[in-house]
């Protein structure tokens, strides 16, 4: 059996490696946004990051994604521009299966600059801004600054349902203030939905597919009041046709 140490230097091991900054970036990757392989933090989030901890005295069931499960680039995705003229995002990139995924099964991060709720550290102009913790405020926006989630497209106009959700994670992360040297800290993942207690989704996402998650209806009703207020007449059809889903 190995020994607690041994444990301990192969578990900040896999973290360090899972934070390692790509050699590459993902192919089709946007020139203008910046690659994450780990949050970054505005000044306000970074004073609030550690609420986002758990200590793992903490019996509350909670969702663990372990190291190995992390990658800088993730291998069984893939960035790719939408050629077909009937999808809503044509011209712009979606997220593909590179191999077939299984139900549940953790696909990848949600990364960007985690920032907090006031008005002075959001961009009200950001269409990739997430909710990471509403009870302590914060958020996590891939407008500038991200990984291939950003590139997860709206369910609506393309399929009947989405294949893929958001859900609460937390993830090992390198600690100085722990004698094991690691801790545990929030994030928000893409996951393959369950199967279903019918089973009707026991088929995963196969490769070649998209992977499509819901944005929420709020998400459009602030597109449809953004499009309305910027006499933006493509981003209002587009948010009057989500709700209509």
């Amino acid at each position: 059996m190995p020994s607690k140490t041994k444990i301990k230097v192969q578990t900040k091991n896999a973290i360090q490696q899972a934070n390692d900054v790509p050699a590459e970036l993902p192919r089709n990757w946007p020139d203008e946004i910046k690659f994450l392989n780990d949050q970054s933090y505005t000044t306000l989030a970074a004073e609030l990051r550690p609420k986002l901890s758990r200590a793992p005295s903490d019996n509350n069931s909670w969702l663990q994604v372990q190291s190995h499960l992390i990658h800088a680039v993730t291998p069984h995705v893939q960035i790719i521009t939408i050629d077909d003229e009937k999808h809503p995002a044509f011209g712009q990139r979606g997220l593909f299966a590179a191999e077939d995924l299984i139900p549940d099964q953790f696909v990848l991060l949600y990364l960007g600059k985690v920032h907090s709720n006031s008005l002075s550290d959001t961009n009200p102009h950001s269409d990739y801004d997430l909710s990471l913790d509403r009870e302590i405020g914060l958020s996590v926006d891939a407008a500038e600054e991200g990984n291939e989630s950003r590139c997860a497209n709206d369910y609506r106009g393309i399929a009947e349902r989405p294949n893929a959700e958001f859900r609460d994670c937390y993830i090992q992360v390198s600690s100085t203030k722990r004698a094991d040297g690691v801790r545990w800290e929030r994030r928000v993942g893409i996951f393959v939905l369950s199967a279903g207690k019918a089973g009707l989704r026991k088929g995963g996402i196969k490769a070649g597919k998209e992977i499509l998650v819901s944005y929420g209806k709020g998400f459009w009703e602030g597109r449809k009041l953004l499009g309305m207020f910027r006499k933006d007449a493509a981003m209002l059809k587009m948010a009057e046709a989500a709700l209509e889903c």
